[in-house]
Order: C-alpha cells, then sequence, then structure tokens
C-alpha cells in the first residue's frame, strides 16, 4: 500500500492479533496522522449534506508512551509510527492543548469484521497541567473499554502480559462465576497501564463434531440470536462509553453521527423492579470497508442523573473515537445543534491530510473527532 506524505497529529483510524499484510502505512509530520479513504464502498454522492462514513480509529492520551506502547504490543498491535517531542501547533489547535509538547505512536492491528487494519494513537503531552484518570472503576463515568477479540482462548494473552510484568486484572462483577481452573478463559479484562479496561474475548473453535453455526450478520438491525458480535476472526472489535442518559446519548450517536442502534427498552415497570443497565449495542462501518463494529453506550443505575465529569482532552486516560466524514461543515454545524461542546481552537482545523474537528458529546462529555479527508 501507498505510503502516505503527511499525518495529523490527533487522529488516525478508534484491536488480539496480527496486522494485515496490507497495514495501513502512516508517516509521522508535524501536523497528524493520515488516512487513506480512496475506494470507499460507502463514499458520500456528489451533492452532499453530510454523512458519517464510519469509525476510523480510536486514540488514547498515556503517561508514559514507552511503556503504553509496551502493552500493546504484547496484545499484537504494530507501532507504524512514532514521533519524538514537539510543540505541534496543529495538534494543539485540534486538542485545545495550546503551548503542550507531545509526542505520539500510532499502532495498528488487525480488525474482527474486515481485512483493514484499525489504528490506536497513543499520545503523552508535557508543559500542561493533566488530570489522572486512572484509577476509575468500569462503571465510573468518563471510563470505558476497548474490545478485542482473540482465538480460543484468553489465557496466552494474559501469560505475555504477565511475563513482563504489565498484567492487571480488575476486580469486576460478571456473571457466569469464576473461569474454569483448568481450561480455556471465554472473556476477561484487563487494564493497560493507565487504567484503560480492555476486554479480551475468545471466538471459541467449534467442538469436535458440533453442527455449523447458523450464518450471523455484523449489524444491529438483526435479531439478538444472529448478531455476529465476534467478528469474523482476531482483532479490534468495539470501544464501550460509560453514558450518563442513555436516550440522550441515542440521540447523538445515532441521531447525528447514523449508528445502527437497537431501540431502547423501557425503563424497568414499577412495583420493585430492580434498575439495571442499559447496554445500546450499535454499530457503525468501520471507515472505508463494509464491515461494521460497535460502539457500546452503557448506561449503569448509578450514574443516572449524575454530572459529567470534568475532563480535559490531554488528561492520561482519556479516549477519543475518530469518525470520516463528508461535508464536515454539515456534520459538524449538526453536532453542535446537537448540544455537543467544541474542543479545538476555532472549530475546524486545517491538517494536513485534510480537515477535523474535536468535540464533546452532549451527555457524558465524551471525545469525538470528526475527520473530512483532502479530496
Amino acid at each position: 500500500m501507498k505510503k502516505q506524505k503527511s499525518e495529523r497529529s490527533l487522529s488516525s483510524g478508534k484491536f488480539g492479533v496480527i496486522v494485515a499484510a496490507g497495514i495501513l502505512a502512516v508517516a509521522m509530520a508535524t501536523a497528524g496522522i493520515a488516512r487513506t479513504s480512496a475506494g470507499s464502498p460507502n463514499a458520500a454522492p456528489a451533492s452532499d449534506d453530510g454523512k458519517v462514513l464510519g469509525m476510523a480509529f480510536d486514540g488514547h492520551q498515556v503517561s508514559n508512551l514507552d511503556n503504553s506502547i509496551k502493552f500493546y504490543e504484547v496484545l499484537d498491535f504494530k507501532v507504524s509510527s512514532k514521533t519524538d517531542w514537539k510543540v505541534d501547533k496543529i495538534a494543539n489547535a485540534l486538542g485545545g492543548t495550546k503551548g503542550a509538547m507531545s509526542r505520539t505512536a500510532v499502532v495498528a492491528m488487525q480488525s474482527s469484521v474486515s481485512d483493514k487494519p484499525f489504528n490506536l494513537i497513543l499520545r503523552e503531552y508535557k508543559g500542561i497541567d493533566r488530570k489522572d484518570w486512572s484509577k476509575l472503576t468500569s462503571a465510573d463515568l468518563g471510563a470505558g473499554h476497548m474490545d478485542l477479540t482473540v482465538m480460543d482462548d484468553c489465557n496466552p494473552t494474559m501469560d505475555k502480559l504477565k511475563a513482563v510484568n504489565l498484567l492487571k486484572v480488575p476486580q469486576m462483577n460478571m456473571p457466569g462465576g469464576a473461569p474454569p481452573p483448568n481450561g480455556p478463559r471465554r472473556f476477561v479484562f484487563v487494564q493497560d497501564p493507565d487504567g484503560w479496561f480492555i476486554e479480551l474475548f475468545a471466538k471459541m473453535a467449534p467442538a469436535p463434531g458440533a453442527p455449523p453455526e447458523a450464518p450471523k450478520v455484523s449489524n444491529s438491525t438483526a435479531t439478538q440470536a444472529n448478531i455476529e458480535r465476534l467478528g469474523k476472526q482476531a482483532g479490534f472489535n468495539h470501544i464501550g462509553l460509560n453514558v450518563i442518559d442513555p436516550a440522550k446519548a441515542l440521540a447523538f450517536y445515532q441521531g447525528v453521527l447514523g449508528g445502527d442502534y437497537p431501540a431502547l427498552d423501557p425503563a424497568p415497570a414499577a412495583g420493585g423492579a430492580a434498575p439495571r443497565m442499559t447496554m445500546l449495542n450499535g454499530w457503525f462501518p468501520q471507515a472505508t470497508t463494509t464491515g461494521n463494529v460497535r460502539l457500546e453506550l452503557l448506561g449503569s443505575p448509578q450514574n443516572r442523573n449524575k454530572p459529567a465529569p470534568d475532563q480535559h482532552f490531554a488528561d492520561i486516560g482519556v479516549n477519543y473515537v475518530g469518525f470520516q466524514v463528508t461535508n464536515i461543515d454539515a456534520v459538524y454545524a449538526k453536532a453542535k445543534a446537537a448540544g455537543a461542546k467544541t474542543v479545538s481552537d476555532g472549530g475546524i482545523v486545517k491538517v494536513s491530510d485534510g480537515r477535523a474537528v474535536m468535540l464533546q458529546d452532549p451527555d457524558v462529555g465524551g471525545f469525538v473527532e470528526l475527520w473530512e479527508p483532502k479530496k
């Protein structure tokens, strides 16, 4: 694949597993991370009032870039580019981090739903105040998770993390009880060096002699019985975001960004019904592919009516999701009209590979980047 001549500072198309031979090459320069959009099967029509083409990348703010790279390499991410410390004016305009120095690594892994790799952007800042959100629990506002599909068993990945002293398994009240003492582990949560939750979920080999599974599809309009949640192979699968008000979050991620989400279940009936988590499993195309990746919206009862956390974009442990769009002016206007808050200095920023803007959603303040590539 042809290498790009430039890149953008904060985004890139936002998991464990082998990066496909056709890995997206990203060359680092002062403006950030480049992404190839040619040949998109879901490209916009010539006359376009703004369309979200899909999820293109994920980004994560870290406390020590080298340590984070080491962790994600154990999960089979591959470093495709890395920068040294610098004051990147374009990056700072995009993230509202005026005067900061930063260094960035782009790490990529195979997608579980397509043959195109998925990029994760790791960025470390200095020279500005940064809050540390690494101690959040999995249900706290401001926390979330990344899900990786692995093959057959989560134990080998955990063993690799343990061998380099990077295994941290959080205490979580998960259904199903403890894993079997001897045998494959179906799923587990671990944490990266900055507390971001990583869900490993094994795509199990069929039992000997078992009949083949019925065909499954990767979109949320299918029934729960035939949704293909794990993808067709090992790789990045989804991002989970804790929200305050599921209906409000749905209005943004579905109503503005166009995610394919199932109908919101009504609240439990009166008369003693216990509050329960609302889990909205929604889908977006992986940008420039026909595969769908998920963005889960998780509404825990204890978070209802809480204020949004006071997170700043460069804070340790903050995550953001990037979407490739057409007509960024139109999509940005829709987002603002829906209550999204602009993070970028002056709004849309001209970057080396197009135009971009960083926002916070109207519900929990989750960070979202809109990116329109050069024509």
